[in-house]
């Protein structure tokens, strides 16, 4: 039997391949060619029945079921015609050597999203024939499609890192295409011209409270104040080997009824009490992103941050172990998607306009810091960024200057 290539690249999310109904239910089934093969299974029950609205739930579960039919037999999902961009995606993120696997986690699977658009976009194109011409088509059409700036330039950037693996392992055609690359100029999203203010962020903390979400509206609070991006107080999830220690969590239980392989997330990168002292006059923290350039811990004062302090004794009451700021609801810290829900909600609460984002939450303190005249080197540091120049990386006092910046931006106000 032929399969679309739907299968492969989700082109059509309607396509359910070896879905059958039986009354209002709608089971998997391998066909009768792989059942006389040997397949083990016979059918699986997929989500919901008939008339729920979930016919794009059971087409992808239908896609999942019978590529992992195919691998059974020893088919090569991924396989691709050598010399295609689909092949390079393919061997870039699966080479032991490369570089991919030097990344963060977290920075790693932002690579995969969009090493699968490329794939879906340019897969079958052959490297060989990509020219400049391509190259501008490839923008032009996103645009054309109302692509974003932002959007268009994360694909090329990727591009770019693609063809540039091309070129160490020595592919000749990606070595010309990476050199196109290089000269040509993909324009960059305009700068935002507005941060949130000290004003929104307390109406936004302020209903956050109302709303029972004290943690949430703890950890806003941390954000803002010592300027710390969202991921190094929430922390996030991270895909895990089962045996990983820590906070771990299974994801979509329902995979075992779809007899589909377990997978797990591990938390970390975000606040843990033993981070603070016991007095909670101020925690240690790597920051997450440079902790493979700058990897000492960073000292983040707060005596003069009381109401930080006074919320961080509250939390306390339930115990100091393992992650600060964890959801009411689930008891588990929160994962990228749901604290930004919970920002969006507080937000609308709060009669916020939506131009307020949750990510320029420490755009907005190094705003208000900026304004106090602050010398450039203290605010890098406070930023927990690694320069501002070439030079940044002999200046010492990082923490120092994060206690200044806290103390001035707080002194003779209630944060």
């Amino acid at each position: 039997m032929a399969y679309k290539e739907a299968l492969w690249d989700g082109s059509d999310p309607s396509y359910a391949p070896g879905a059958v109904r039986s009354r209002n239910w709608w089971y998997w089934k391998p066909t009768a060619k792989f059942r006389k093969m040997g397949y083990p299974k016979t059918s699986v029950r997929l989500t919901g029945e008939e008339g729920d609205g979930q016919d794009l739930v059971r087409a992808r579960e239908a896609r999942e079921l019978t590529r992992e039919m195919l691998a059974f037999f020893g088919a090569d999902m991924s396989a691709h015609e050598v010399g295609t961009w689909g092949w390079l995606i393919h061997r870039y993120k699966t080479d032991r050597h490369s570089p991919i696997h030097g990344v963060k986690a977290n920075t790693r699977q932002g690579y995969v999203i969009f090493m699968d658009k490329l794939d879906g976009a340019i897969g079958k194109v052959s490297i060989a024939a990509t020219n400049y011409t391509v190259l501008c088509d490839l923008r032009d059409g996103m645009r054309d499609k109302g692509r974003s700036a932002s959007y268009i330039k994360r694909i090329f950037t990727h591009l770019r890192i693609l063809a540039n693996y091309g070129a160490l392992i020595e592919h000749e055609p990606a070595v010309k295409v990476a050199s196109i690359l290089s000269g040509m100029r993909i324009q960059s999203p305009p700068k935002k011209s507005s941060a949130p203010t000290r004003e929104q962020i307390r109406a936004i903390v302020d209903q956050a409270d109302e709303q029972g979400l004290f943690a949430f509206a703890t950890g806003l609070l941390l954000q803002w104040v010592f300027c710390l991006r969202a991921v190094d107080v929430r922390g996030h999830w991270l895909e895990c080997d089962p045996k990983a220690g820590g906070v771990v969590r299974e994801l979509a239980r329902n995979r075992r009824q779809l007899h589909l392989p377990r997978k797990f997330e591990r938390w970390q990168d975000g606040l843990t009490w033993d981070m603070f002292d016991e007095g909670l006059t101020g925690f240690s923290k790597t920051i997450s992103k440079t902790s493979k350039s700058m990897p000492e811990p960073l000292w983040f004062d707060l005596t003069h941050a009381p109401e930080l302090r006074s919320r961080l004794f509250m939390l306390s009451t339930r115990g100091r172990i393992g992650p600060v700021i964890v959801g009411e609801r689930k008891e588990m810290p929160y994962t990228r998607n749901g604290w930004t829900e919970a920002f969006i909600r507080c937000r609308r609460a709060a009669g916020i306009p939506e131009t307020v984002k949750m990510m320029d939450t420490r755009s907005g303190g190094l705003t208000e810091a900026g304004k106090l005249g602050l010398d450039p080197f203290i605010l890098r540091d406070a930023a927990g960024h690694s320069q501002v120049s070439t030079t940044d990386r002999y200046i010492r006092g990082r923490s120092d200057s994060i206690a200044k910046v806290v103390e001035l931006r707080n002194a003779g106000r209630t944060a």
